[in-house]
């Protein structure tokens, strides 16, 4: 009646982390019941107590009989992949390790502070910073898409409306080459497995550090800059239409005192600079932290914080679907980079038109062609279309995409594919699909009501 999983157990049918996984003929999610089966459980004599023995054989016999009529009684209203209830949230973080959030860490050079936080988020919301002043970080980067914009790729430069809506006016303009991920819990990055203040950024992970990338986007033809000046005036250009507002410098003197200290002793003629709106913009997006999600209750011991299916999903995570092996720790992210062969949309780059090699791109190396850092799934149900460029609509569709093994790119080999197809059912990827939902907690943060450059922000 039961047949063994082929992944990750032993001949016994038990899986690594303790429990029987093995399922009935007809596909059923893994009854969890640890060790031997009820049956046999139930119906082992300890011979060395002959007289105990039989003194509870009829016991054993009626407990058998029970189970198997209760078996049957299921089999008889139609099969079902639901397993037995799943153990409760203390059982749960000890067998898997599971953990919340640990706190941030800062860079000692830029510690939190609450004015270069506000200032950051003027910044943010301000089309100032673009070169026909119509794109602003949160152009790609909504609170209402969980920041993210909710787009395949996005629309910067001469684009009209916001999201799913945006659209280029400018012939010559391009969509950007790659699915905008969400700025929330950015900061909790990590350099492979290990914490620190510059951890992975971007898809293909060629920039580290927050105050690093932040000042990469006004330079970009196709995400602020178009073709108003070249690249390497793209900053000086800004920086002079900071400087040109007093709001702006006053806001970066009250954020950053010892420039303002120097600029009032004439050693300095501002306190605007490319270092300075770097810090305020990177302190801002270390601020959009989402750590209270159902999950971290459930496994802070709050065992009611997830549902019976969402519990399910968290066992399927780890044991059938094998989701941990990438998707590992409090980020949900092991921070690596993989082949998983995700179907390819947009422009591709000027030395890969409509192609993109992912890591490939940072280090040239013929052994990181189609590799892509494993994205976060905090907040995942929020941030759709997914994977690389967002050729997924639904979380459920990147769901199957795993599930049968990915390779959906052409050109790349299935056997570079790190991927195995999983089998899943379509409960067990409802149930899967439901554990990522509880995953959400955004922040509480909107667009402020104006900006100093008097622009509309996105929002």
């Amino acid at each position: 009646m039961f047949r063994a999983r082929t992944d990750r157990t032993d001949p016994s049918g038990r899986s690594a982390t303790g429990w029987d996984t093995r399922r009935q003929s007809c596909g059923c999610f893994p009854i969890a019941t640890r060790g031997r089966s009820l049956v046999t459980a139930r119906s082992t004599v300890d011979a060395a107590h002959p007289t105990v023995g039989a003194a509870n054989v009829t016991v054993v016999a009626a407990r058998a009989t029970v189970v198997l009529v209760a078996v049957a009684t299921i089999a008889a209203a139609g099969c079902t992949d639901d397993p037995a209830v799943p153990p409760a949230a203390s059982e749960m973080v000890a067998r898997y390790g599971l953990e919340t959030m640990p706190p941030m860490v800062h860079p000692p050079d830029n510690p939190p502070n609450a004015h270069r936080i506000a200032l950051g988020r003027l910044l943010f919301f301000d089309p100032v910073q673009s070169a026909h002043m119509d794109v602003a970080c949160a152009t790609c980067h909504l609170p209402r898409f969980a920041f993210t914009d909710g787009r395949n790729l996005p629309a910067g430069p001469s684009g009209i409306g916001l999201g799913p809506d945006r659209t280029l006016t400018d012939s010559t303009m391009v969509e950007e080459g790659r699915n905008s991920p969400t700025v929330i819990n950015v900061g909790f990055n990590r350099f492979f497995r290990q914490t620190t203040t510059d951890g992975f950024l971007f898809w293909d992970g060629r920039k580290r550090k927050l105050e690093n990338l932040v000042t990469l986007p006004q330079r970009e033809f196709s995400e602020m800059r178009a073709s108003v000046y070249p690249v390497e005036l793209a900053l000086d250009s800004v920086i002079a239409r900071l400087r040109s507002l007093e709001e702006y410098e006053a806001a970066f003197g009250l954020a950053y005192p010892d420039r303002a200290a120097d600029v009032a002793a004439g050693r300095s003629a501002s306190a605007i600079d490319s270092a300075t709106i770097a810090m305020s913009i990177a302190q801002f997006i270390r601020s959009l932290e989402g750590v209270n999600s159902p999950y971290d209750r459930f496994v802070r011991g709050e065992d009611g914080a997830l549902t019976e299916q969402q519990k399910r999903g968290l066992v399927l995570f780890h044991e059938k679907g094998r989701c941990v092996e990438c998707h590992v720790g409090p980020m949900f992210s092991d921070f690596n980079f993989h082949v998983v062969g995700a179907r390819q949309l947009g422009p591709g780059f000027q030395e890969t038109p409509h192609e993109d090699l992912g890591r490939w791109n940072a280090t040239r190396l013929d052994a990181d062609r189609y590799r892509f850092r494993t994205p976060s799934l905090r907040n995942v149900a929020e941030t759709a279309p997914y994977m690389h460029s967002g050729g997924y609509a639904s979380l459920r569709e990147a769901v199957e995409f795993f599930d049968r093994g990915g390779g959906d790119h052409p050109h790349v080999p299935t056997e570079r594919l790190e991927l195995r197809p999983l089998h899943l059912t379509p409960r067990e990827i409802d149930a899967l699909v439901a554990f990522l939902e509880a995953l959400t907690d955004l922040p509480d943060v909107d667009a402020p009501d104006r900006v100093p450059s008097g622009l509309i922000p996105p929002r």
